[in-house]
């Protein structure tokens, strides 16, 4: 009885039509393709579960593609996840808590490094040459002196040695003097002097701003706006304030007062008598002709000037190279 019942069912023209669209399904994915479903549980990450839809008809080289293409990653739910969830959320805020407190303190350090106050004692001798290939004509040393008042000096003397101190005995020396304050250097009194000959002076009025140089006896006014240097401390600057960070720097040199401004020139490695140092070129120049400035300052000693060469409108050169660097840090 209940195999007509089921007979007379499969005859009707409804479950007919039925089995025909099943038919035609499975006829149609068997030719067409098929579907994988892959889960690798070699993975190291056994949480993910990956799932790979891929064509039988496609070459081998395009199913890696379409793989590669097509792969999914859908995280696992288990008990520890939902128990630890809340544990994860409260960690997140207090990273992230912590994260914005880190960048504070090193925002504040770095604003502070820059100030940072290293050397209390600094002294370098150079090779003084008058051409780029010949031999030393003289010697140079400068000595950086900073005391517990913060009240600094730097002097640099220069003299010719050999044959050519025949000619030219009289000492070039330099003085500059002042107070470190958070700004790096500022300076109140600088000192040029060239045997009898040349002798002039600058002194800083910051009350007043003004710069005051003498010229052997004729005395002139500037105005001078703040962070000026002189010709000496404007290379010790660069402990304090880093090249890069201010290009146009207000300098006299005793007879005057303008900007200068220079320029980068590149990274380059100076070899002294007991070490190779990395540096940073920067130039101060003009187009009209081939009087320049140009400056090494060593990167791993708070920018100190390394080499110092100055070209003269003529195209004579004067160039110190530093053979031997003394330092002397602060106590922390």
């Amino acid at each position: 009885m209940r195999f007509k019942i089921i007979k007379k069912i499969l005859k009707s023209n409804h479950v007919k039509f039925l089995l025909a669209i099943c038919v035609s399904i499975l006829i149609h994915l068997f030719l067409l393709g098929g579907i994988d479903i892959y889960n690798p549980f070699f993975l190291k990450n056994s949480d993910n579960l990956n799932i790979v839809i891929e064509s039988h008809l496609e070459s081998p080289e395009k199913k890696e593609e379409v793989i590669k293409k097509k792969k999914l990653v859908i995280p696992k739910k288990n008990k520890q996840m939902d128990n630890n969830s809340n544990k994860v959320k409260e960690n997140s805020i207090n990273d992230l808590s912590q994260y914005i407190q880190n960048n504070d303190l090193n925002e504040t350090s770095q604003s502070s490094g820059k100030k940072e106050i290293q050397y209390k004692r600094v002294v370098i001798d150079y090779d003084v040459r008058r051409s780029l290939d010949s031999s030393p004509v003289g010697a140079a040393r400068t000595v950086y002196l900073l005391d517990q008042n913060n009240h600094y000096s730097i002097r640099n003397e220069v003299e010719a040695k050999g044959f050519v101190s025949l000619f030219y005995w009289n000492k070039l020396i330099q003085t500059s003097e002042g107070f470190v304050t958070e700004d790096g250097l500022k300076p109140t009194n600088y000192h040029y002097q060239f045997g009898s000959k040349i002798d002039n002076l600058a002194s800083f009025d910051w009350d007043a701003k003004k710069v005051i140089t003498t010229i052997n006896g004729k005395v002139s006014e500037f105005e001078i706006l703040e962070g000026s240097q002189d010709m000496l401390s404007f290379m010790y600057q660069f402990m304090f304030e880093p090249p890069l960070t201010k290009m146009k720097i207000y300098i006299t040199n005793g007879k005057n007062y303008k900007s200068y401004d220079y320029a980068y020139v590149g990274d380059e490695v100076i070899e002294t008598e007991t070490d190779k140092i990395s540096t940073m070129h920067i130039a101060k120049f003009n187009y009209i002709n081939e009087e320049r400035i140009d400056l090494w300052l060593a990167k791993d000693y708070k920018y100190l000037p390394v080499k110092i060469r100055k070209t003269e409108k003529d195209g004579s050169i004067l160039d110190q190279s530093a053979k031997k660097i003394e330092t002397e840090s602060l106590e922390p």
